[in-house]
């Protein structure tokens, strides 16, 4: 599941026309029975389909917060006090790929009637930048750290998104996507307050601290002023065009024989199924190898920064290109499920197609503990192994990463790390080490409140070896963060840092 981690999330394809009306759902009162009915429902589901309910809570731990919760709805609440109650939950499963959202067409009222923070945010090391102002205000420019809103500090605000927000593990650099731009304006909302103007404090570019009132309006509105606002032309110019093609091969004028290789999803057009994912990103790597050969490349910069995953088997074909193993090794040690039922209410609302879910029992194999471990290899249950590519990139590997590199991105990150494919450098992963859980996913929606729900059905484990602290991601041999000075003058000094890594290797 890709949420809204990418730097832009509607910036190009969503409506501009804003018609501000009354949230519903703030008005609306759900009753002890229903929300009582729904908690029991969402428990089946977890209980009966989620491979990773227990990974990181013991589950007698998790039984009694489940035992506790369902004692808890016994007087009438407000819809966004029970969905917070459901949230706080979801997060506690510490799953990247588990969430729940209000309703499941929620992204038409966020454009058009909920009246929102009108700022887009961009978070760097624990602070919160104006990256676009949303407002006709042309006093708050990009660049400005944003201190407090309403006279909540910052701080405060991180802490209280922290505690909805989804992640794998323990992992912190992920959730600070839970403050940029969208992801933050639609947590605010949910999770902190919905007032109708905002009072705000800044930090300037000059250290100076200023105040602003702006108004809460539909993100319709705000996307308008995005684009209507002179201040925001530069960031505009740069931040709000979007690349034609999701991989992109260059060459560096300097270091000399050095490519850069820009992955921003494992998707690419036209990959409708497993099968022609494979197919697209084999013909983009083939061709890209030739142009490496080419050009004499030594050393290669794979960028997967803010790669929010996509195929799984793209990142698999990504690392036979990469790995030094001259011999086949295995990418995941095991992925199962805990259930085979095909014919389970649950399994109905996945995304499985109808003959795959027909064909359930034959790709999953019984164990004793009562899980069912997904056919990789042989029909006994052994790991797949992959052999590494005849036209493998046998050069130097550098490899940029961050909280955002998640998903497939970071089950590549974990495996290629473990089998020493290069050198990684900038903030630790977005996905856990040892695997996380996804496949494919249950979505449906809760049946009193409407709360929508999704889940996976596929637990992960990456063949990375014994790990002494489960829960963290890919750690970097060297840690480089983004700077405001990077985002406000489109530069990028953990490129540069890479760049000099790769002239002090050829000294």
């Amino acid at each position: 599941m890709k949420f809204i981690y990418s730097l832009l999330l509607f910036l190009i394809t969503c409506s501009l026309q804003a018609q501000p009306q009354t949230d519903s759902l703030k008005t609306k009162i759900l009753q002890p029975a229903d929300m009582q009915a729904d908690f029991r429902y969402l428990r089946r589901l977890l209980e009966e389909t989620h491979p990773g309910l227990y990974r990181y809570t013991p589950k007698a731990a998790m039984q009694t917060r489940l035992d506790s919760l369902g004692n808890t709805f016994t007087k009438p609440l407000p819809f966004y006090d029970f969905y917070r109650t459901i949230e706080a939950l979801i997060a506690d499963i510490r799953c990247a790929h588990t969430y729940s959202l209000p309703a499941k067409d929620w992204e038409q009222p966020f454009n058009r009637q909920w009246k929102t923070f009108p700022l887009f945010l961009f978070p760097i090391q624990n602070r919160s930048y104006v990256l676009f102002n949303g407002t006709p205000n042309e006093a708050i420019k990009p660049g400005f750290e944003l201190l407090s809103i309403n006279g909540q500090s910052m701080d405060r605000i991180r802490q209280i998104l922290y505690r909805y927000h989804w992640d794998d593990g323990y992992i912190q650099t992920s959730k600070q996507a839970a403050l940029q731009g969208q992801l933050f304006t639609l947590f605010y909302y949910w999770f902190v307050d919905q007032p109708d103007t905002f009072t705000l404090t800044f930090k300037t570019l000059s250290g100076d601290t200023i105040q602003a009132i702006v108004p809460a309006q539909p993100f319709g509105t705000s996307l308008r002023f995005y684009k209507k606002n002179g201040v925001n032309k530069q960031m505009m110019a740069w931040y709000n065009k979007k690349q034609k093609h999701p991989w992109r091969l260059s060459f560096l004028k300097e270091p000399a024989q050095t490519a850069y290789l820009r992955l921003d999803a494992f998707g690419g057009e036209g990959a409708t199924s497993n099968e022609t994912a494979v197919v697209r990103f084999r013909e983009f790597m083939d061709k890209s190898l030739a142009k490496m050969e080419k050009k004499h490349t030594q050393n290669l910069i794979l960028d997967l920064n803010n790669n929010s995953g996509g195929w799984d088997s793209q990142g698999i074909e990504l690392f036979t290109y990469l790995m030094k193993s001259d011999t086949a090794v295995a990418y995941y040690t095991r992925q199962h499920s805990i259930t085979d039922n095909s014919d389970s209410e649950f399994i109905q609302f996945s995304d499985l197609s109808e003959a795959d879910r027909k064909n359930i029992k034959n790709e999953l194999i019984p164990e004793p503990d009562g899980t069912f471990t997904l056919k990789q290899g042989d029909a006994g249950g052994q790991p797949k192994r992959y052999a590494p590519k005849p036209n493998r990139f046998r050069g130097r590997v550098y490899i940029c990463m961050n909280g955002r590199s998640a998903s497939t991105a970071s089950e590549f990150l974990a495996v290629a790390h473990a089998n020493k494919v290069g050198v990684f450098i900038g903030e630790e992963s977005g996905g856990a080490y040892e695997g996380g859980n996804g496949g494919s996913f249950v979505h449906l929606e809760l049946p009193h409140s409407k709360i929508y729900v999704g889940t996976p059905l596929v637990y992960y484990n990456n063949a990375v070896g014994d790990i002494a602290t489960k829960g963290r991601g890919t750690m970097p041999d060297y840690e480089v963060s983004i700077r405001i000075d990077d985002v406000l003058t489109h530069t990028s000094s953990i490129l540069e840092f890479v760049k000099k890594l790769i002239r002090e290797q050829d000294k």
